[in-house]
C-alpha cells in the first residue's frame, strides 16, 4: 500500500524511520514510565494501562467522580441496615393447611388404633357430643391451627422464634399430657392419651418448622 504523504513509497519495514523509545534502556529492557505521566500504547505498561482501563480499573484522579457508564464507576451500597425476618405468607399458610389436615388424621389415626384395636378409651374434649373420634379430628386440627397462628406472630414480633416456638409447644404438651391424670380416668387410658399428645406434639412442631424454613426471608427495611 502506498503512503499518501510519500507517493510511489512502498509500504516495507525499511519505508519509514523507527522512532525511538523513550522508556528501552541501553540493554534493551523497558523500564517504568515516569510517575505521572501516560505510557504509550506500544510500551508495555501502556498495554497494560489500556487493559487496566477496559477492566475498570483505572485510577480516576482525586476530587473527579466519573460518569455512571464509566468503566471504572464502582458506586459504594450501604449494605450495613439490619434486616428483618418476614414471611411469604402464601407459601407459609398453604404449608400451614397441609399441617392442619396431617395433624387431624393423626388424631383421628391414633383415636382409631387404641379405642377400637385395643380396647382403650382415651381423654379427649368433648364438648359437642360428636364422639371420640370426631373429637380427636377436631383436636389435632385446631391445636396445628393455634401452632400456626402462635409462629407467624413470634417471627413477626420476637427474635429466634424457632427456638421460642420450641418451646411453646413444649410446654404446651406437657401439659395436655399431664391433664388426663387429673380427672381420676384409668392410669392407662391416662397414659395412652398422654402418648397421644406428645406424638402430635412432634409433628406439629417438625412439619411447622419445616414450612419456617421454607418460607422464611430476610429483607431490608426501605
Amino acid at each position: 500500500m502506498n503512503d499518501p504523504r510519500r507517493p510511489g513509497a512502498q509500504d516495507d519495514p525499511g519505508a519509514y524511520p523507527a522512532q525511538p523509545d523513550p522508556y528501552r534502556t541501553a540493554g534493551g529492557s523497558h523500564q517504568p514510565a515516569p510517575h505521572g505521566t501516560t505510557p504509550t500504547a506500544g510500551h508495555p505498561a501502556g498495554q497494560a494501562y489500556d487493559a487496566g482501563y477496559a477492566a475498570g480499573q483505572a485510577d480516576v484522579p482525586p476530587g473527579v467522580v466519573p460518569a455512571a457508564d464509566d468503566p471504572a464507576w464502582d458506586p459504594v451500597v450501604d449494605d450495613t441496615r439490619p434486616t428483618q425476618p418476614g414471611l411469604v405468607v402464601s407459601r407459609y399458610w398453604s404449608g400451614a393447611a397441609v399441617t392442619v389436615l396431617v395433624s387431624a388424621l393423626l388424631g383421628l389415626a391414633c383415636s382409631v388404633i387404641f379405642e377400637e384395636v385395643f380396647g382403650l378409651t382415651l381423654v379427649a374434649p368433648d364438648p359437642l357430643g360428636v364422639g371420640h373420634h370426631v373429637s380427636w379430628v377436631f383436636t389435632g386440627a385446631v391445636y396445628a391451627l393455634v401452632a400456626a397462628v402462635v409462629l407467624q406472630l413470634l417471627v413477626l414480633a420476637a427474635p429466634r422464634a424457632r427456638m421460642f416456638f420450641g418451646w411453646l409447644v413444649a410446654l404446651t404438651t406437657v401439659i395436655l399430657v399431664a391433664l388426663p391424670f387429673t380427672g381420676g380416668a384409668d392410669p392407662l387410658d391416662a397414659t395412652m392419651t398422654g402418648l397421644v399428645w406428645i406424638v402430635l406434639g412432634i409433628a406439629v412442631f417438625s412439619m411447622l418448622s419445616g414450612v419456617l424454613g421454607r418460607t422464611l426471608v430476610h429483607r431490608r427495611p426501605i
